[in-house]
């Protein structure tokens, strides 16, 4: 009985696997472009940062294959269409983030002394002129 289980598992393994290259071969030449995009985004190194930001996760059936080839295709577009400087901010963003993992709870005294920080207070600039002009797109 445990080879005709295991000859079962085989047979839908080789089935999923069919499933998955008629996909590819469908869209081969979407597939093609997205990687292109990646290999760009490889160079800039924007990729690594992609996959820091993601929990990725394994498609296992052919129409997943596809949802997740339009998916990337979509974003490695809007990534490519994003200007350096904005790309340097989300990789600063990203290591602020990083380091800040660590932290000691603060109360508003210690939130008030805080705020005389240069550093913090080139932040709370960002943060709200960037809340100024999304505003203003809104």
């Amino acid at each position: 009985m445990s080879d005709k289980s295991d000859s079962d598992k085989i047979v839908r393994a080789a089935e999923a696997l069919y499933e998955i290259f008629e996909k590819i071969i469908e869209n081969h030449e979407d597939i093609l472009n997205a990687l292109e995009k990646l290999l760009v985004l490889e160079r800039k190194g924007v990729l690594d940062e992609i996959v820091k930001l993601s929990e990725l996760k394994v498609p296992i059936s052919a129409e997943e294959v596809g949802e997740v080839a339009e998916k990337l295709e979509t974003l490695v577009n809007l990534l490519l269409s994003v200007d350096e400087r904005v790309l340097k901010v989300i990789k600063r963003l990203i290591d602020a983030f990083e380091e800040s993992m660590i932290y000691e709870p603060m109360g508003i005294m210690d939130a008030m002394k805080v705020v005389r920080d240069p550093d913090v207070q080139k932040a709370i600039g960002f943060a709200l002129t960037l809340a100024k002009n999304f505003g203003k797109r809104i």
